[in-house]
């Protein structure tokens, strides 16, 4: 593999992680709210928040750092009232029971609205007071704030966002095969601190025996790395989605997604005694297999993409790290595609915790059944015997087949369950 090659990949998984405090979607809502503050001119009276549907499915009901309440509309006040805008993703690092009161008293002048149209990850807040009137505009990304601009606002044209999805795509399995084994490994030394950042938020959940939550008692003894990614990955996830503030490692803008592909790869290394070199290099591997899957379903979908995406990209750096070629892998991707590729998203909350510790699980069960020459047919559903195809048919399922599927989520969550 050539320098230009191994130097874009390494720019592509580097592009993919960012530290988050909180879920992904309150915290992007929150960033962008307080970019709005921060150009607004005196007090905000009301605002407005408009949100694309997946987005706010995902904000609905998970917990919020520092806050005692959950909502959408308590995400934007919290922005304005507490939100760093110089933060990130870690824009809520610095709420305070203060700014929880204010935010809490702006919450009634909090209008919501879901962007239909919307196909692309989008947030729209608009703050109103007498002396201002301000827009911010997210799209395509989490922290990607495209416009803070003052009234009269002008036009907003998705149409010009940026393709980055694409440049994973001319790369292969063998490609990402060949950038893990040949890469200088000191150039993987930010994926420790990703680990080691992931792993404080298992230890907090650990110190508060969170595992209860997503393993029976008679396996919370189990040192197989099945049990233990299970618990590790699944124990971390609830921490994070109860409310816990501490940051963690996010991958293709999800921190369930960070902690799924690597707590999973860390958890199996433990066990199976993998060197630190083996270990980094499986977690490379896995990061690009997650990043060339999320290309084709997207940021946000209807499906879980702990299941589908990290939890497949884990299995992949378990396979590797047990020793197996491109034929176990994709044994192992089958064998993840086979069980979990309906697997829903519906919405952020402490059950994903269940979602992300049996996609853990899955993911060594698949890796080590692959390494036994064990996987499903690649004449099943939509399964394939090359990798590439099998990536792409997942992308038509989510994308073509299953285009209503969110609709109808967050009918059920909004309309049928109460207001967000």
């Amino acid at each position: 593999m050539t320098i230009q090659a191994q130097n874009e990949l390494l720019d592509l998984i580097r592009g993919a992680l960012a530290p988050s405090t909180g879920c992904t979607e309150p915290s992007a809502i929150a960033l962008n709210a307080a970019m709005a503050r921060s150009a607004f001119r005196g007090p905000v009276q009301r605002m407005t928040v408009r949100t694309d549907p997946y987005l706010f499915k995902n904000a609905m009901g998970v917990g919020i750092p520092g806050a005692d309440e959950r909502g959408v509309d308590l995400c934007a006040a919290l922005g304005v009232t507490a939100g760093d805008p110089e933060a990130g993703m870690n824009a809520l690092h610095t709420v305070t029971p203060e700014a929880l009161a204010q935010a809490k008293a702006l919450r009634p002048h909090v209008a919501l609205e879901i962007a239909q149209d919307m196909q692309e990850l989008y947030i729209e807040t608009t703050l109103f007071g007498q002396e201002d009137c301000v827009r911010a505009i997210t799209y395509g990304a989490h922290d990607h704030v495209v416009r803070v601009e003052h009234a009269p606002f002008q036009p907003f044209d998705p149409s010009g966002s940026p393709d980055a999805p694409s440049a994973i795509r001319r790369y292969t399995l063998t490609d990402f095969l060949d950038f893990a084994k040949e890469v200088p490994l000191q150039r993987l030394d930010f994926l420790a601190e990703a680990v080691s950042m992931n792993r404080e938020i298992f230890q907090q959940a650990d110190g508060q025996r969170l595992d209860r939550f997503v393993l029976p008692s008679t396996l919370r003894g189990d040192s197989s790395p099945f049990a233990q990614a299970k618990r590790m990955a699944g124990a971390a996830s609830y921490a994070r989605m109860s409310g816990v503030p501490l940051p963690v490692m996010t991958a293709t803008g999800s921190g369930n997604q960070g902690i799924t592909l690597y707590l999973t790869m860390e958890a199996a290394a433990q066990s199976m005694e993998a060197g630190e070199e083996t270990k980094l290099r499986a977690m490379a591997l896995g990061s690009l297999v997650n990043l060339y899957i999320k290309s084709f379903i997207g940021p946000l979908s209807s499906v879980c993409a702990c299941g589908v995406a990290s939890g497949l990209g884990a299995s992949l750096g378990i396979v590797y790290m047990l020793g197996g070629r491109e034929r176990e892998m994709l044994l192992a991707a089958r064998n993840i595609l086979g069980s979990v590729s309906g697997m829903i998203c519906d919405g952020a909350k402490e059950g994903c915790a269940s979602k992300v510790a049996l996609s853990a699980g899955l993911a060594v069960e698949a890796a080590y059944l692959a390494m036994e020459g064990t996987g499903v047919s690649p004449r099943d559903g939509i399964l394939d015997d090359k990798f590439e195809d099998l990536i792409a048919h997942l992308g038509q399922l989510v994308c073509e087949g299953m285009s209503c599927t969110n609709q109808t989520i967050v009918r059920i969550m909004k309309d049928e369950k109460g207001p967000a």
